[in-house]
């Protein structure tokens, strides 16, 4: 069941301006995201390298990066996350990644991640908070034009 079923969070108490950036090797985890995303208005943006992640990130006010740790690129991820808030103040950032790298949960919390996920199976504690953030970041500033086409009911599906 998708997080929009419930009465959580509606889809007009979302910034329009929500962009959620997924940086990981395979796009499982986006495709899992999407699924569970398909009626709320979050832009996901999908990219491969952190490198990409962090442009992505300035582009946007309202953002949540969902990050893979791999054993390649630990340090350089856990390097970025200790500068997110001071140079993104209003996104926040969650670690995604395979078993086998469980224990560098508390590293990655410390940097500063918000979460961390090493199983599909729990994917939906994560949308909650993706879900939590974008109705409760400021809304980025906008032409009258944006806001009437982020109100039209096809602008959702246009991602």
């Amino acid at each position: 069941m998708s997080l929009s079923n419930s009465a959580l969070i509606s889809p007009k108490s979302l910034s329009p301006g929500s962009r959620l950036i997924v940086c990981e090797r395979t796009g499982e985890w986006t495709a899992a995201l999407r699924k569970e995303l398909v009626d709320l208005n979050v832009k996901v943006f999908e990219c491969r390298r952190l490198a990409e992640a962090w442009a992505a990130l300035a582009q946007t006010n309202a953002i949540f990066l969902i990050a893979e740790a791999t054993s390649g690129n630990l340090s350089e991820l856990v390097e970025r996350l200790k500068w997110l808030r001071r140079d993104f103040p209003h996104a926040r950032a969650a670690v995604v990644a395979d078993r086998s790298l469980t224990d560098c949960e508390w590293l990655v919390r410390e940097a500063g991640a918000i979460h961390f996920l090493a199983s599909p199976r729990q994917l939906q504690s994560l949308v909650t908070i993706v879900i939590r953030h974008f109705a409760i970041v400021p809304l980025p500033a906008q032409t009258l034009t944006e806001q009437i086409w982020a109100s039209l009911p096809w602008a959702r599906h246009g991602t």
